[in-house]
């Protein structure tokens, strides 16, 4: 009787965890999304380096630590680590939104929390989709 209360435990807390992890099929999903903040600014895009607006491109704005649109600019609202807009304060109630080629938003730039399965991680995106 004790084994199964600890496997029925095991199995109404197991089916409740949420992994924020990025996983490789998301990468088809993600790709060509674009970024905004809470405010509507755009905030580049998410895919490789080579592409123009990818906030992985080190020539590209939006991930330069200067611009004001970019989270990488540790001095912006989007790139700090207290702002409630920025992808790097893991408790932001309104970081950046990932936005789908069709208008929706399908989860949000962010460091955490880790349970919050909606926030994605921006280097977690940058390593497990290759877009360094």
């Amino acid at each position: 009787i004790l084994v199964r209360k600890f496997l029925l435990i095991f199995i109404v807390f197991g089916s409740l965890s949420v992994d924020a992890e990025v996983n490789s099929w998301d990468c088809s999903n993600l790709e060509g999304s674009k970024i905004y903040s809470s405010d509507g600014d755009y905030l580049g895009e998410l895919g490789p380096s080579w592409k123009t607006d990818s906030i992985y491109n080190s020539s590209s704005e939006y991930s330069s630590s200067w611009s004001q649109d970019s989270i990488y600019n540790e001095s912006s609202n989007y790139g700090n680590n207290y702002s409630n807009e920025s992808a790097f304060n893991d408790s932001a109630s309104n970081p950046p939104k990932i936005v789908n080629d069709d208008n929706e938003t399908i989860g949000l730039l962010s460091i955490g929390p880790d349970w919050d399965g909606e926030r994605k991680h921006p280097e977690d995106i940058r390593y497990t989709c290759d877009w360094d």
